[in-house]
């Protein structure tokens, strides 16, 4: 298992189409970057910070969310296409060792790209966001010369980027799981990419379209959070924060993004839940299949 594991990490790091990946990833962390500081000078507003950024690079279904795993797909089914499972059980490794491999080395994948582009985008975000704060303190929104961390960052309740890292990983490891299934089971990238990307979006839409109706309908919420793996990701929630009262008498009230503990809690279990099913159900397909 662990001479598989070895060699999948051998061949990623020189794979083709993940350095053209991580390229492109690189690429548009700085292209939207730039577009937004442009736009900073052209409406005369900071429209960049390092927080906006990173929680944008999250996004499974936003920039480069998408370009992960339809490159996992084709990362996956080249090692059918050029022979390297077949290769691999020849050789004495077991179906069950040869799958798990698979996933495992899906998810170095997807987090070796994920951790990259996030993390680019902080910084560029940041220092950008800095350059304009320093040369247009006015425009500033967030009121300092903050290189916009994951702490102290007005706009965003406490605990909110532990949360929205901890539920990212998961739901990852979710879709991780969910590609690699639909790459060994059909073997060609074709119809996977369409799967993939329709799911995705479609789960997405669904999360909006549920917080709005969940606000009347404690149900609807409760089925969003129970089924949809992305919904910590891209339900929007808020918490409002009395700031006390203006000149004129009324209430000064603050809206925090946040993620409530229940959609936290829920979206973990959900998202390993499903992370367990296809790595099961694909395990129990691969080992009952014919490697030719």
């Amino acid at each position: 298992m662990k001479e598989l594991f070895v060699a999948y990490l051998y061949k990623l790091r020189h794979d083709l189409a993940f350095r053209i990946t991580l390229f492109i990833g690189v690429g548009l962390a700085l292209f939207l970057s730039l577009i937004y500081f442009g736009l900073s000078f052209a409406l005369e507003a900071e429209m960049i910070t390092g927080t906006t950024m990173f929680i944008s690079s999250l996004s499974p279904t936003q920039n480069f969310g998408l370009a992960i795993p339809v490159n996992l797909i084709t990362f996956t089914v080249m090692e059918f296409s050029q022979g390297g499972i077949r290769n691999k059980i020849i050789g004495g490794h077991s179906k069950a060792q040869v799958y798990t491999s698979l996933v495992l080395n899906g998810l170095v994948f997807t987090f070796a790209l994920m951790i990259v582009y996030s993390l680019l985008c902080l910084g560029l975000g940041a220092g950008l966001g800095a350059i304009i704060t320093l040369m247009n303190p006015d425009w500033s929104e967030v009121g300092s010369i903050s290189l916009s961390t994951l702490s102290m960052t007005s706009g965003y309740a406490d605990g909110y980027f532990v949360k929205l890292i901890f539920s990212a990983v998961v739901c990852y490891i979710s879709i991780g799981s969910f590609t690699v299934f639909f790459a060994t089971l059909f073997r060609s990238v074709g119809p996977c990419i369409p799967v993939i990307i329709i799911t995705l979006i479609f789960l997405s839409l669904a999360c909006t379209i549920i917080s709005l109706i969940g606000l009347d309908k404690e149900e609807v919420l409760w089925a969003g959070r129970i089924l949809d793996p992305l919904f910590p990701l891209n339900a929007g929630e808020y918490i409002e924060i009395s700031k006390g009262t203006n000149e004129f008498g009324y209430e000064n009230i603050e809206r925090l993004s946040t993620i409530h503990n229940e959609t936290f809690v829920s979206g973990i279990c959900s998202n390993l839940v499903y992370a367990a099913l296809f790595f099961g159900g694909g395990l129990l397909i691969f080992a009952k299949r014919d490697i030719k």
